[in-house]
């Protein structure tokens, strides 16, 4: 049986990353504007799309029992606020959803094969909190909430690796372990090619230089270009603290938030929400997260009795 306290770790490890290092995302433009916007009144850090459609599926799936396409498509417009800094891709989708459209015809209206995008993968972890209980349908639960948004092959199998590599977490599988189970599993040959270095990369025992990383893995906003990466940071910081985790994340730079993202769920998913007190009340709505977190806890809980 799983312990909550790892629920709490996952969620709010997403959350913390997600908060801290969108400030370092993009260019010098992006950079400036997040950090004007990106504290509450209180000074807490205030977190981005990632976190807003991570809830997003934790509250569908609380309401819903399962995940719900339709649900979660409308759960996820209801959300939508600009200010969260949703990409235009997203954003015009998610605008669309709320004057009526069909998402299964938008998901497709840029880009004909759907976004190969990260954001499907940035919030895979909250999806795989959901499946825990019924594995089985782990991997339908990634592929319907990342289809809404993210339809491309590519983008699907980069949440699925995040999705794995998050429940190999949870039970505390070691690195090894898990990346070898990646690379056997891997559909697409980028993906082989990543996994395939980065379990060199862990196996070596040594810290990469980022601008290895950035060369050789990708800090970039398409799946294939961050989330290896995200696994790489996980699991060379899994015995280290999460600050100094993040601290070279966002000197990475790149889409420096959702690689944090996913870094710091799959390194909550290892370490718990206890490891991560320190960052109480400094970012928003941690305690929701957490209460989140314990809502899936329970429902895990009923699946596993």
């Amino acid at each position: 049986m799983i312990e909550k306290n790892k629920f709490v770790g996952c969620f709010k490890g997403l959350a913390i990353g997600d908060a801290f290092a969108a400030s370092y995302e993009g260019g010098p433009v992006e950079r400036l504007l997040w950090r004007f916007m990106g504290r509450t009144k209180k000074g807490e850090r205030r977190y981005t799309d990632d976190t807003q459609m991570s809830m997003d599926i934790a509250n569908s799936f609380l309401e819903c029992g399962h995940v719900d396409q339709t649900h979660l498509a409308h759960t996820f417009a209801s959300s939508y606020q600009w200010s969260r800094g949703y990409g235009p891709g997203a954003a015009g989708l998610l605008k669309g959803i709320r004057a009526g459209q069909a998402w299964q015809t938008l998901n497709r209206k840029k880009y004909k094969e759907g976004s190969m995008g990260n954001g499907a993968a940035m919030r895979a972890p909250i999806a795989t909190l959901c499946s825990l209980g019924c594995e089985d349908l782990l991997t339908d639960y990634i592929h319907d909430s990342a289809e809404i948004t993210h339809a491309h092959p590519l983008a699907i199998e980069g949440a699925q690796i995040i999705a794995q590599a998050t429940r190999l977490a949870l039970i505390d599988v070691e690195n090894i372990g898990i990346l070898q189970t990646l690379c056997t599993s891997a559909l697409h040959s980028e993906y082989k090619r990543k996994l395939s270095l980065c379990l060199q990369f862990i196996a070596s025992a040594k810290m990469q230089d980022p601008r290895i990383i950035k060369a050789e893995l990708g800090n970039g906003m398409l799946a294939s270009e961050s989330c290896v990466t995200a696994l790489y940071f996980a699991m060379a910081y899994r015995r280290q603290s999460y600050t100094q985790m993040l601290q070279v994340i966002c000197e990475l730079g790149g889409d420096a938030d959702t690689i944090a993202a996913m870094a710091g769920a799959i390194w909550g998913a290892f370490n718990g929400g206890l490891s991560l007190i320190e960052f109480d009340n400094r970012v928003e709505s941690l305690t929701e997260i957490e209460q989140l977190a314990s809502q899936l806890h329970i429902q895990y809980q009923e699946f596993m009795t």
